[in-house]
């Protein structure tokens, strides 16, 4: 009877080809001598796809560790002067579309977090060097400094939304650089 009782289970979660290979087994017999067979009710639920996570479809790199990202369709951050009421974040479709709208799409990090784009790349250079010769390294390679924060790190102008991503991407790419990520706004969370 235990082999029966397991035989019930095994149908539950494995089918009723393995729950009759158990009581053709149990019972000393072969698989073809097992009469139960016909009688076994496959009552197994079909496989559920696992919900796939939206496609990374940007990336950025912290220091050394490439970051992925992915686009938030129902949302857009807009850092336009006097924006409204205040919040960055807003659903996607209600800021303004003029030429003078400072709008950034809003991606997402590998934990979920919010991220927006309101423009500049924060710069590390690779050594410790004076404003003019930073300054210089930074032109040479296509950048804009806008201001210099130490002897290694900088501020250059980049665009409100993905260009300003691009251009992070595109000086970390150079090799020249410590690294070269992007002035990220993110959501402020109370402790």
């Amino acid at each position: 009877m235990a082999a029966e009782a397991f035989a019930r289970r095994a149908t539950r979660t494995a089918g009723a080809l393995v729950a009759a290979a158990v009581l053709a087994c149990a019972s000393g017999g072969t698989l073809a001598a097992a009469p139960e067979q016909a009688q076994l009710e496959t009552l197994s639920k079909p496989v559920r796809a696992k919900a796939k996570a939206a496609p990374q479809t940007h990336a950025w790199h912290d220091g050394a560790a490439k970051r992925g990202l992915t686009i938030d369709t129902s949302l857009e951050a807009d850092f336009s002067p006097g924006a409204g009421d205040g919040r960055v974040l807003k659903r996607a479709g209600t800021a303004p579309k003029s030429a003078a709208a400072l709008v950034s799409p809003v991606l997402r990090d590998e934990t979920g977090q919010p991220r927006a784009l309101p423009g500049g790349v924060i710069v590390v250079l690779a050594s410790p060097a004076d404003e003019a010769a930073g300054r210089a390294l930074l032109v040479g390679n296509g950048a804009t400094p806008v201001r210099r924060l130490s002897d290694t790190l900088w501020i250059v102008e980049g665009p409100v939304g993905l260009g300003s991503l691009e251009l992070a991407n595109r000086l970390q790419a150079t090799g020249r650089f410590a690294s070269a990520q992007p002035n990220w706004w993110v959501e402020r969370t109370l402790k």
